[in-house]
């Protein structure tokens, strides 16, 4: 039980330490700042439209937050399976086992991450 709450509690804490906070910057009329999700800087308007890189940024962007908060959702849900559970073993090794899964998923989605930001030149920038 206190080796799963450490993990639980670790877990926490290290996705505490990639949080950063956004500053957002004046920007001179016709950009938009971008530093919402975490570019950082303005980005004017050269009249071309997105490119493919912009486009795969943001959806890369937006899954990331999407997957953040589900993992945290889950955990938090397993974990209060978990407590609720009463001694029954059936109820504790199903909430052990989903919150295997969840940080199996977690760790998976980190992969990817980091080969696309290795294989893609210029991703996440």
């Amino acid at each position: 039980m206190k080796k799963i709450v450490t993990l639980i509690l670790a877990t926490i804490m290290l996705s505490f330490s990639f949080i950063s906070t956004p500053v957002f910057a004046d920007c001179p009329e016709g950009c938009v700042p971008t530093n919402i999700l975490g570019e950082g800087g303005c980005k004017c308007d050269d009249g071309k439209g997105s490119s493919i890189k912009d486009v795969l940024n943001l959806v890369v962007d937006i899954m990331t937050i999407g997957i953040g908060i589900l993992g945290v959702i889950g955990i938090s849900i397993v974990g209060v399976q978990y407590l609720t559970a009463g001694g029954n073993e059936e109820k504790t090794r199903k909430a052990k086992r989903r919150m295997f899964e969840i940080i199996i998923g977690l760790a998976a989605y980190a992969v990817i991450y980091a080969l696309l930001k290795f294989l893609l030149p210029g991703f996440g920038t």
